[in-house]
């Protein structure tokens, strides 16, 4: 019995040293933990901060607003002076829009008045004619009967019974209605050429212009309207000009008066540097986030192993109280003295990480992973080569134990 206890003990010894002897030669970190870059983001301008995510740790998506600066002490005198030159400008269109409706209306009504007066001329001028043509109906009436009168005058005056005084009033009688023939047929003719003309819209006369004062006040309105249109373009084109500069400056004045800082990118709030409320001044720094897309394992490792290493090279990443392994890759090797380099990390290097070699990896999947992809912080060990207890222990997983 004591041979087989003796037998016993020798064998755990031997195991014990072998596996303590194995795990010291494996390719095993020394510590290793999860970690990322910080983003600092700044005040872009002086004023009154309100914080919209305040719980430190919090998840934020890409995009979603984190602070917002208001400056109530903003000058936005332009602004003001410029919306008030847009609103005079404003009125002058009204105003030309008023002087339009007014001159159309004077134009409506001048118009129904010429009409009336061309066809009031028109009737006149037909009466007239009319008229003319009755007079030579009796002008011509008269000179036969100045004609009879005279041919009688010239019988008489052949058997020597008339006078020759009679005879002479006779033919001055037949001269006289030739001429008012005459007479009445240019006077006809006058009117009707009058006539035409006031039919085509000229009226001819001695007493008046070709034109009546309807018409030449209708000229001088079309012309009114032709300046008014042309002032409402210059009027348009300088409200247009005015919105531009009115909304430029708008612009500008909510881009100096006030500001929204978002997330660049998926990430966790690692810690603020001021208060809810407090005023803030342009360049101070407000708050630290994790940039979870730039999620690493840092470890730290012995010298021997170290000098194995290369760019890389294959590893994988064991998380303490995790059953999970991570495939890994080297991206740095930063060797002794590389606290320089956890400057901008939100974990910073151990007085025991620093007495070793740093070594820094990637692993693709475990920053895809939903529960760890961000988890910075947590502390496991990266695997190089395998040692008995990585062999024992895949031996039993094979095992189902």
């Amino acid at each position: 019995m004591r041979v087989f206890s003796f037998s016993l003990g020798l064998v755990l010894a031997a195991a014990g040293g072998y596996l303590t002897v194995g795990e010291h030669l494996a390719g095993k970190s020394a510590d290793a933990a999860l970690n990322a870059r910080l983003t600092t983001i700044r005040a872009p301008l002086d004023g009154m901060l309100q914080l919209k995510v305040r719980a430190v740790g919090s998840r934020v998506a890409e995009g979603e607003t984190l602070i917002e600066i208001q400056d109530g002490r903003f000058d936005a005198t332009r602004l003001a002076d410029l919306e008030r030159d847009r609103l005079a400008t404003a009125a002058e269109i009204d105003r030309n829009a008023s002087q339009r409706q007014t001159t159309d209306n004077a134009k409506a009504g001048l118009l129904e008045q010429a009409r009336l007066y061309r066809e009031g001329r028109i009737r006149q001028l037909e009466a007239k004619v009319a008229e003319a043509r009755a007079i030579g109906d009796a002008a011509a009436a008269r000179q036969r009967e100045a004609d009879a009168t005279l041919k009688r005058g010239n019988d008489l005056n052949d058997r020597g019974v008339q006078t020759a005084s009679a005879l002479d009033r006779a033919r001055a009688a037949s001269d006289v209605a030739l001429q008012e023939i005459e007479s009445a047929r240019q006077r006809r003719t006058y009117l009707e050429a009058e006539l035409a003309s006031a039919r085509n819209g000229v009226f001819i006369g001695d007493s008046y212009n070709d034109e009546p004062f309807s018409v030449q006040r209708l000229r001088e309105l079309d012309f009114k309207t032709a300046e008014l249109a042309a002032e409402r373009l210059r009027l348009d084109t300088r409200l247009r000009q005015a919105d531009e500069a009115v909304a430029a400056e708008r612009v500008r004045v909510n881009r100096l008066s006030q500001a929204r800082m978002n997330a660049s990118g998926a990430g966790v709030t690692w810690d603020y540097l001021v208060a809810d409320g407090e005023h803030v001044r342009r360049g101070q720094d407000l708050v630290r986030l994790v940039d979870c897309s730039t999620i690493v394992v840092t470890a730290s490792v012995t010298e021997s192993l170290y000098n194995t290493l290369q760019i890389g090279a294959p590893a994988r990443f064991r998380l303490f109280n995790d059953g999970r392994v991570f495939n890994a890759s080297v991206v740095r090797l930063a060797g002794a003295g590389a606290a320089g380099l956890y400057g901008n990390m939100a974990v910073a290097p151990s007085a025991e990480h620093l007495r070793h070699y740093d070594v820094t990896l990637l692993a693709p999947t475990l920053a895809r992973d939903p529960e760890l992809g961000c988890a910075v912080g947590r502390t496991g060990h990266v695997i190089f080569s395998d040692g008995p207890i990585e062999e024992v222990r895949s031996f039993l997983a094979g095992l189902g134990i």
